[in-house]
């Protein structure tokens, strides 16, 4: 083959590849799942969990308050229980105060649990559905749950938890949050629990995320 027949070849070699070196590699995954607004991720994680003792929180990532919550929860729960497999936490950030998806990773980072998944809900609809559930009258986020493991969310209207506080104006001052106290409740209803759970961490989104 003759010199220019060569680089004829190479260039067109070089040409083909030059689409795949110019894309993007792919990133590190997400430590969060990006909901839809029919929180089907979420339903079938909480759902995937029943027989376990599980907590939803309702936070904003760029909130002060919501985010100094998360902080003393892990001091005062996570910190001493980082790997009870019967304890299984949902953390969903919503775009209160501005927020938006890009604040949510940072949040992350501040409860520091294998059996905890963050999640991201743009519309902010689970804030309306848990104000439904409950009879709030108001919109309802920086809230904190316990669920009774039994407990099955089985339509399309959010289950009531066995126990809750928040961080609301207008809400019931005996339910303000304090991380001591959630911590206490949770120890109670484990004490009610079997020390282990078979099958314990096989859920896909049950398992904590990169953080």
């Amino acid at each position: 083959m003759t010199t220019p027949a060569k680089f004829q070849l190479l260039c067109a070699a070089l040409l083909a590849l030059a689409p795949l070196a110019a894309s993007p590699m792919e990133g590190p995954s997400k430590p969060y799942v990006v909901l839809d607004k029919s929180l089907s991720q979420l339903r079938a994680d909480f759902n995937a969990n029943v027989g376990k003792l599980r907590m939803l929180y309702i936070v904003g990532p760029t909130c002060g308050i919501c985010l100094r919550g998360l902080s003393d929860l892990q001091e005062a729960l996570y910190s001493k229980k980082s790997d009870d497999p019967r304890l299984v936490t949902f953390v969903v950030h919503v775009p209160t105060l501005g927020a938006r998806e890009n604040s949510v990773a940072e949040a992350t980072q501040l409860i520091s649990n294998r059996y905890t998944t963050n999640y991201w809900e743009e519309t902010g609809i689970v804030g309306r559905l848990i104000q439904q559930s409950m009879g709030f009258s108001k919109y309802t986020w920086d809230y904190w749950t316990i669920y009774d493991p039994s407990t099955v969310w089985s339509d399309d209207r959010m289950p009531a938890p066995a126990f809750w506080q928040h961080q609301l104006d207008g809400l019931p001052l005996d339910h303000k949050l304090d991380a001591t106290a959630f911590a206490a409740k949770v120890d109670e209803m484990l004490a009610r629990m079997a020390p282990t759970v078979a099958g314990s961490g096989n859920s896909a989104h049950s398992i904590a995320r990169p953080q």
